[in-house]
């Protein structure tokens, strides 16, 4: 007599279809993960943040080893990571390995993109590209670059920039507008800032621009007693235009209200530079040392009408650092990356921080037209969020 049991784990067996890999994916994975393996390994040791005292204060590793990293998180390209309301998607595979190295990512609107890749020999030339989505980041096409701005050196790789409902390609003086380009130099403006301006600075305490579908102009008037480092993307809920920086070694902001006519500063009692993270009426003031690599995060201010009314500086503890912009999230809390790979959120205005555990090492966040891009995200990721709670990986390494 038969034995059903086998006679049934027989006919289960059969059934299962369970398909492998073509080896062509099996060896991109592979690649993949041995360049990302390369680059952890030949970074520098670098500082592990922990919350102590109400702050963030810094741990600093023993000489050669490696930061820890967030548990398999980039592993799979496919899956799905979360901790208190901040979600990464993944890709159903790794991305699209582009030549070089993505520098700068722009959203003209949630679905329309660009993207800057620099293949660069060392520090000497570079071969710049330019690719365009029109689904948000799934798929990517290149585009012609003019000669100009297609072959630099590694100083003068471009920016990506967005005015009205066109890119501009920015290097120096030098601005290339829509599709096709059209090149020209910066000019003096005699009229206010209009709409669709982008501020833009060529370097810390140089004079600041405007790129319009036009090209690069001067605004009316430059922001009195202000070195100007750090320009907002974005105009405020209200129309204001935001810069950063320091006066007389103090951090530092100036706001223009009236289409960069006028400009009213505030000084804040730290040494340092001042950056801006903007959500309605909501205004926060990231004071930062620009001295260190990534810069250190000396403490954040607040204001909840607009910039017209200050209130204290909470200090950061120890050496937290901050990679790139500060995201305001809606449900009113902070987030940020510490320039060393963690998720770090404030409930309380920036008094207080605490990592988010089990998403992806990330190096940098920047503001952009209607959104942010996460960079070097497990090393071979960049990622897009429209509210800074959602991300995206973009198909593009």
């Amino acid at each position: 007599m038969p034995d059903p049991l086998g006679t049934r784990l027989r006919a289960e067996r059969d059934r299962l279809d369970i398909d492998q890999p073509p080896l062509a994916v099996i060896t991109a994975r592979a690649v993949a993960l041995r360049r990302r393996h390369r680059l952890v390994q030949g970074g520098v040791a670098a500082a592990v943040a922990v919350v102590v005292a109400g702050g963030v204060a810094a741990v600093m590793a023993p000489s050669g080893e490696q930061a820890p990293r967030p548990p398999a998180a980039s592993s799979d390209p496919g899956g799905v990571w979360t901790d208190e309301n901040v979600t990464v998607n993944g890709l159903a595979h790794l991305p699209t390995d582009l030549p070089g190295k993505i520098r700068d990512v722009e959203f003209v609107d949630a679905d329309r993109g660009f993207l800057l890749a620099a293949d660069c020999a060392g520090l000497g030339s570079c071969t710049n590209r330019v690719y365009a989505t029109a689904d948000g980041g799934r798929t990517w096409a290149m585009q012609a670059v003019p000669a100009q701005l297609g072959s630099t050196d590694a100083a003068s790789v471009p920016a990506l920039v967005v005015t009205g409902s066109q890119v501009a390609l920015v290097a120096g003086t030098t601005v290339a507008v829509g599709d096709p380009w059209e090149v020209s130099s910066a000019s003096p403006a005699a009229t206010p800032l209009p709409g669709t301006a982008r501020l833009y600075s060529t370097g810390c305490g140089q004079p600041l621009l405007a790129v319009t579908p036009s090209g690069l102009i001067a605004p009316p008037q430059q922001p009195p007693g202000i070195s100007v480092c750090w320009t907002s993307p974005v105009r405020a809920g209200d129309g204001s235009w935001w810069v950063g920086g320091s006066s007389g070694g103090k951090a530092a902001l100036s706001v223009s209200r009236d289409d960069g006519r006028h400009w009213e500063n505030h000084v804040f009692d730290v040494s340092g530079q001042a950056r801006v993270a903007m959500l309605g009426t909501n205004v926060y003031a990231f004071l930062v040392d620009p001295a260190s690599t990534p810069a250190r995060l000396l403490g954040v201010a607040s204001s909840e009408d607009g910039g017209v009314k200050w209130g204290p500086v909470h200090p950061t503890a120890g050496n937290a650092t901050i990679g790139g912009d500060a995201v305001p999230l809606l449900d009113g809390r902070l987030l940020i990356v510490d320039g060393v790979g963690h998720w770090l959120v404030s409930e309380d205005r920036g008094a207080s921080w605490h990592r988010l555990e089990g998403l992806h090492q990330t190096m940098r966040l920047a503001r952009t037209r209607v959104g942010y891009v996460a960079y070097e995200m497990s090393n071979i990721y960049t990622a897009f969020s429209v509210d800074g709670s959602t991300w995206q990986k973009l198909d593009a390494q």
